[in-house]
């Protein structure tokens, strides 16, 4: 980015030239070693979906420069860096390019996404993804994910606030799906596509990439006047659920002195709390 324009316009000539070359000389090369990813591709069973670069891993090669070096910026007054042209160097420097699987996954027998999130199922689409469409109304015994922890960027890349860091817990639940919700199945050439978009985890995930915040909006609440009574009685009937709340009022004293917040632990764990609420809506059918 720092070469005249000229310059950068022959340099990409130049690459794409040879890119077309290279690859009209060993088209057949090319060819039988897509069809051999594919095929293994659509055979893998386990995918990873975040890793870490290898540090003691590298090799040396050339690297040519320019000496960096300061002087006196005549904006600021300050300090600022340059590269001076006069001081061409050439040295070797170690290039890292192994990465080890940090988090892994075993693909499901098949994913199942509601239709009402219509820029994921146009995404898949897009990347000829083959789905299909329930042709009923059906409850399906799925594996589900609640979303327990995630960080997101303070600004924007790309048109949107990236999640990573993301921590889920697992759940067998039986979900309700309508005639129209679509099935992924993965024994499909597009597999690892699917799982790493799919599941919240991967790096490039769709829950990475923001398609699924509205599950990170809690949507239900409580009328405290009107839970007042529901709440002595959820207390009564859950001993356990008591026994923690008069834990949290003896050991927390932000807590003991915040009445908001003490009916917000009860309801939270009562039935009614909102149960969608940072659910994951795509669903894993493990099995047939």
């Amino acid at each position: 980015m720092l070469k005249p324009f000229k310059e950068r316009v022959e340099a990409t000539y130049a690459i794409e030239k040879s890119i077309l070359e290279y690859t009209n000389a060993h088209s057949a090369e090319i060819l039988d070693a897509r069809k051999n990813a594919r095929k293994t591709c659509a055979e893998k069973k386990i995918f990873p979906l975040q890793w870490v670069l290898d540090t003691s891993m590298y090799e040396m090669i050339s690297f040519k420069g320019y000496e960096a070096k300061y002087k006196t910026s005549a904006v600021t007054g300050k300090q600022r860096l340059y590269y001076d042209r006069k001081a061409p160097y050439e040295k070797k420097i170690r290039y890292y390019n192994k990465y080890n699987e940090s988090l892994s996954v075993e693909k499901p027998f098949s994913y199942i996404v509601p239709q009402c999130w219509r820029k994921v199922v146009d995404q898949l689409r897009v990347n000829r993804i083959n789905m299909q469409q329930l042709d009923r109304d059906t409850t399906l015994s799925c594996e589900v994910y609640y979303l327990e922890d995630y960080s997101t960027t303070s600004y924007a890349y790309e048109g949107h606030h990236l999640h990573s860091n993301v921590k889920v817990k697992k759940e067998v639940q039986a979900i309700q799906f309508f005639k129209g919700d679509y099935v992924i199945n993965t024994d499909q050439p597009g597999n690892r596509f699917i799982v790493e978009t799919l599941e919240p985890q991967g790096v490039d995930s769709y829950f990475a990439w923001g398609f699924f915040d509205a599950i990170l909006q809690e949507k239900e609440y409580f009328s405290s006047y009107v839970f007042e009574d529901m709440a002595e009685s959820i207390l009564k009937g859950d001993e356990a659920l008591r026994k923690d709340f008069e834990k949290m009022k003896k050991t927390d004293k932000a807590f003991a002195e915040d009445a908001e917040a003490q009916l917000y632990f009860i309801y939270k764990r009562s039935p009614y709390f909102e149960k969608s609420y940072k659910r994951y809506p795509i669903a894993r059918q493990v099995t047939k």
